[in-house]
């Protein structure tokens, strides 16, 4: 009889230590895919502050989304403005026209980056699209490549 009980109490054991298992698991998983979650909202919530802001044509509030040091490229990777007060004189220029609007057409998150397919309307030379790569580093846009059909 005490074998059987020591043998049963093992089982119950074991099954226990699978239960436990399974449930610490499951929990890991769900705080890992929560804090992605929220990470991914969290660099979503910066690049579409500085949309909102573009679209205002606030030159220093879309500013405040970018690092000191921030680089725009076309791509592969011809550097077209660095810095802070490069990307300020490009963007006036650009803030000059009054009915260009950016529009996301089609989003992608991953990891550090934010990948957008942005079309600009009221544009002089009509329809533009693009795809735009925001790299994004302690809540700072460090860098932006563009991809123009």
């Amino acid at each position: 009889m005490d074998i059987l009980k020591l043998f049963h109490t093992a089982i119950g054991a074991a099954i226990l230590g699978i239960l436990l298992s399974a449930c610490a698991t499951t929990t890991i998983a769900q705080h890992s895919r929560s804090s992605m979650e929220s990470k991914s909202a969290s660099l979503e919530a910066i690049i579409d502050a500085q949309l909102a802001a573009y679209d205002r044509r606030d030159v220093e509030g879309f500013l405040s989304y970018y690092s000191e040091d921030a680089k725009l490229f076309d791509h592969p990777n011809q550097l077209t403005q660095s810095g802070k007060e490069q990307l300020r004189t490009r963007y006036q220029r650009s803030f000059n026209n009054k009915n260009v609007r950016a529009v996301i057409v089609k989003r992608i998150v991953f990891d550090r980056f934010v990948i957008d397919h942005e079309r600009l309307t009221g544009h002089p030379d009509g329809l533009v699209e693009a795809v735009a790569v925001y790299e994004i580093k302690d809540g700072k846009i460090i860098a932006v490549t563009f991809y123009n059909p």
